[in-house]
């Protein structure tokens, strides 16, 4: 094996015990056809169909195929990682890794990062779609649009960790995640449309998680912000726009985290 991939004791390489990890968890997932439908191919069908109707000018078509990646984001992460760490303590599988080379964080980014990496090809699918099918624009700045997916997911991901601390078995979590789910959706633009609470309401709940994920990506596709001046804020602009809202997303993820590291098990619940 290359020195890449080994350190000098013999031991893999953080970078292999990942690739291990993804590797693993992309294999799982693959011949769990219930996981499969669940987590991969109903969002992205229903992505499909939610967008897929007339009449939207650019703008709209825009914020609704935002909204929807937000949803999938909340189905595809958060509720099959939830769904995942349940079913592997379960199974005594954490346990088990647990008693070998990776550390506890390495286990569970691992899985977790999988999990993001099928939502990423979920997302540039839904948003291929709206292009070359719907006549969206290119996106302006698709930079900020990744690293505002990446972010988001991690931060769905990590409360997924820590509630499976209270999620019995893979089952329970239909049940654990519906409100945790609906917080997630409930943010202007995901599941509910922009200016359709009070305003006072809105701006509150704009920076719950799935707040921040939308703004950035309706900004930075379109390249100028909804509801301002219209002017065209160029990459630069764009990313500057985002900054704010991707430090409202690393506020998450630390929370997040947090909680995980606090209250995550690792042993089978009776």
């Amino acid at each position: 094996m290359s020195t890449q991939t080994m350190t000098r004791a013999g031991v893999p390489s953080l970078y292999a015990q990942m690739a291990t990890m993804v590797r693993m968890e992309l294999l799982l997932l693959r011949r769990n056809l219930t996981a499969t439908m669940l987590s991969v191919v109903t969002p992205l069908v229903v992505g499909v169909l939610l967008v897929s109707g007339r009449g939207y000018d650019t703008q709209s078509g825009v914020a609704r195929m935002s909204g929807v990646i937000g949803m999938v984001a909340v189905f595809c992460v958060h509720h099959h990682l939830t769904t995942a760490y349940a079913s592997r303590r379960q199974e005594m599988v954490l346990k088990r890794l647990r008693a070998g080379i990776p550390s506890d964080r390495t286990i569970l980014i691992g899985a977790a990062s999988a999990t993001i990496l099928v939502f990423l090809v979920q997302a540039a699918l839904l948003i291929a779609y709206g292009v070359v099918v719907l006549d969206m624009p290119v996106p302006a700045n698709p930079l900020t649009m990744l690293l505002a997916m990446l972010l988001g997911a991690a931060v769905l991901a990590a409360f997924g960790a820590a509630l499976s601390a209270v999620t019995r078995s893979s089952e329970a979590a239909m049940l654990t995640t519906l409100p945790s789910m609906l917080v997630f959706l409930m943010a202007p633009g995901v599941l509910v449309p922009l200016g359709a609470l009070p305003q006072s309401v809105e701006t509150i709940a704009s920076f719950l998680p799935m707040g921040p994920f939308t703004e950035i990506l309706r900004t930075s596709w379109l390249g100028y912000e909804i509801g301002g001046t219209g002017e065209a804020l160029g990459f630069a602009g764009t990313t500057l726009h985002a900054l704010p809202w991707l430090g409202a997303l690393l506020v998450w993820l630390v929370i997040g985290a947090a909680v995980t590291t606090k209250y995550f098990r690792w042993e089978p619940r009776h």
